[in-house]
């Protein structure tokens, strides 16, 4: 019979729990604002019909009569602007019975040309709302003001987007606090005393684990380690030194005190400083927009896509120098300083007054991303052995793009409602909260003296490695690409037609939302599916296809649903196609001239960043030239194009390699 982790049962429990309990709350709230919605309505239709009434009894008391007022349809216009519910404000004189003037959104309009002429085609084209005017206890005539019929509608199902968005948000956030919750009190204590226990059982007393929680399982567990130090001493005592005679390894001194290996102890603070700096990828191009700077040579596509491609470069240069200082002052270190760095980018970012000075904060910003993204695999690797270093680094990726779906989705509803600026001071304190978090969890590091100084890269390196068939082939046929569509179509383009189509911020974050839940979504089951079948090449020539299809499905149905469709899909390539590249390329990379497996990966991941650095670049050239419809087009038949070489190349490759083996 299969059983259920305790630690499983709880979180299982818990996320139903809660929820069910923000499923229920959020229905309730939904209810509460559709019935606040029409009285809300209501009492603007009341203020501008007030202050129509007030101009008019002005003008009346000057002695105007009421039918020649001059010019008054484009005073009516002008109280339409910048409203995007009212469409429609007039002034109707019931003894008449004809609307004397009148102005619509569409520009104004009197009477004379029979746009509106009557109360039943008002009350047919507008949700209407009529006041009377008074003078003397006189009504002299009725404001009409009319709404768009369709703008509650639209801004119900907006809320309702917000509160579906913030439910997947708040499920991901529970789970991950949860995850840490159970693995610090339940899980690692637990496994803490079996360990122990099992050493006991082995009759090795030289080791007992210490305990750093408040909790009873780590009190237990304390005290267990402290009856196994009691245990050894009377051992000795009984020994009286003859040790080998009682059949037990016995210390020199006391029982040698080690941490607890907590390897899920890196992913809340990863999760939260990918969180912070996911919070702009939503609305970062407008923030851009918003600083714009001509540059001489560069369209303004390519100086707003700028500061991302600086970012990505930045961040490209710092991986290897963070990932040998990572490894020298140790993990807890490393990542509190690139943490701290981040937040003071993000900080700075909020202040920053021209283009110039953003390109500065953000190379900041970029430098403690890339500490923290390095320092954060360095633990996983420190904390996995072979056999399991792959659900390890599984764990990783998952952190990090949980944290990049939750970021962009709640950053987009947030400067919607709190501005760029104080989103992105929301965004520092998040990053400086990870720090705190790695200062209270983390060990400092221990140095082994007998440990072999890491390994350092070469000029030699490189030219190894960029000799290699299989290395030029997956890294410039596929990883390269996947990365320039990543930030050059995602991070760059997606938001930028998103605003010129007049979707807010809001939305734009929810539909880079898809990108990120179809990767947490898909990757596990991806994984699973790549380790059964093992042909990791047939996943990554699936997923180069799915980036195609993309691209296409962008230009095909052009809009908020074209685009919603292409992030999706190009979510799910990303992960089939993603993963695999790395295995298959650690498969057909020949070790030699001393180069090693980690030297090999650690050249990849530099190389493809070629693909982040160029995306948004060559996205802003594309669109400057072609316009957004034509560059969907053309970037979707250059990934189709090298998606074809890479299938060709590599069948040539293998025929040659077997064709060699035969010949051997």
């Amino acid at each position: 019979m299969k059983r259920i982790s305790l630690s499983g049962s709880v979180v299982f429990i818990a996320v139903l729990v809660i929820v069910l309990g923000t499923a229920v709350s959020a229905w309730i709230s939904l209810g509460l604002i559709k019935d606040s919605l029409q009285p809300a309505q209501q009492e603007k239709a009341a203020i501008v019909a007030q202050s129509t009434d007030r101009l008019v009894l002005h003008l009346l008391d000057q002695g105007v009569p009421l039918d020649r007022f001059g010019r008054m349809d484009e005073v009516l216009s002008s109280r339409l602007q910048g409203h995007a519910d009212l469409e429609f404000l007039a002034i109707y004189q019931p003894e008449s019975d004809k609307l004397l003037y009148q102005a619509s959104t569409n520009g104004v309009a009197t009477n004379g040309d029979g746009s509106v002429d009557s109360l039943a085609k008002a009350d047919k084209e507008f949700a209407l709302y009529r006041y009377p005017l008074v003078q003397d206890g006189k009504t002299l005539a009725e404001v009409w003001v009319g709404f768009d019929p369709g703008f509650m509608a639209q801004v119900f199902e907006e809320i309702g987007y917000d509160i579906a968005t913030i439910l997947v948000v708040t499920l991901l956030l529970a789970m991950e606090l949860l995850m840490f919750i159970t693995t610090y009190h339940i899980k690692t204590p637990m496994a803490g005393i079996n360990a122990m226990l099992d050493k006991v059982a082995d009759k090795d007393l030289r080791e007992v684990v210490y305990f750093p929680g408040k909790d009873e399982l780590s009190h237990l567990g304390n005290r267990v380690a402290a009856a196994i130090g009691s245990m050894t001493e009377g051992l000795k005592n009984a020994a009286t030194g003859r040790r080998e005679d009682l059949g037990y390894q016995l210390p020199d001194g006391s029982p040698e005190r080690v941490g607890l290996t907590r390897l899920s102890f890196v992913r809340p603070p990863l999760f939260l400083v990918i969180f912070s700096e996911s919070m702009s990828l939503s609305f970062f191009p407008a923030y851009v927009n918003a600083l714009y700077e001509p540059i001489p040579g560069l369209s303004p596509s390519m100086v707003i896509g700028l500061p991302i491609s600086v970012f990505m470069l930045v961040w490209a240069l710092s991986l290897p120098v963070a990932g040998q200082w990572s490894d020298s002052v140790g993990r807890k270190k490393a990542f509190m300083v690139g943490a701290s760095l981040t937040a003071v980018g993000l900080l700075l970012t909020a202040w920053c007054d021209n283009l110039w000075q953003l390109l500065i904060v953000r190379s900041i910003t970029a430098v403690g991303y890339g500490v923290v993204f390095i320092t954060a695999q360095g633990y996983v690797t420190d904390n996995t052995t072979v056999a399991n270093r792959t659900r390890g680094m599984a764990m990783f990726l998952s952190g990090f793009f949980s944290g990049s779906l939750c970021g962009a989705a709640i950053g987009g509803i947030l400067s919607d409602r709190i501005g760029f600026e104080a989103t992105f001071m929301l965004s520092a304190t998040l990053s400086l909260i990870s720090a705190v978090f790695v200062m209270q969890f983390f060990e400092p590091k221990v140095t082994d003296p007998d440990a072999p100084p890491p390994a350092v890269l070469s000029f030699k390196d490189f030219t190894t490695l960029l000799t290699d068939k299989y290395f030029l082939l997956i890294t410039f046929l596929s990883a390269i690409p996947a990365k320039l569509l990543l930030t050059g179509f995602l991070y760059y383009t997606g938001p930028v037609y998103l605003n010129q189509l007049g979707a807010n911020q809001s939305s734009v974050g929810r539909i880079l939302m898809a990108y990120g839940l179809a990767i947490v979504l898909i990757s596990p089951l991806s994984a699973w599916l790549g380790d059964r079948l093992k042909n990791k090449t047939a996943f990554i020539i699936f997923g180069g296809g799915l980036s195609a299809l993309a691209l296409f499905a962008v230009y095909l149905i052009p809009g908020v649903y074209g685009m919603f469709t292409g992030v999706l899909l190009l979510g799910v390539a990303h992960a089939v196609g993603v993963s695999p590249q790395l295995s298959l390329l650690t498969e057909k990379v020949k070790l030699k001239n001393g180069l090693t497996l980690g030297k090999t990966i650690g050249i990849f991941r530099l190389t493809e960043r070629i693909g982040n650095i160029a995306g948004p670049l060559v996205a802003a050239t594309l669109i400057s030239l072609l316009g957004f419809q034509n560059s969907f087009l053309w970037l979707s038949t250059g990934v189709a194009a090298s998606l074809i070489l890479l299938v060709v190349l590599y069948l040539m490759f293998r025929t040659m390699d077997q064709r060699q083996l035969q010949e051997a």
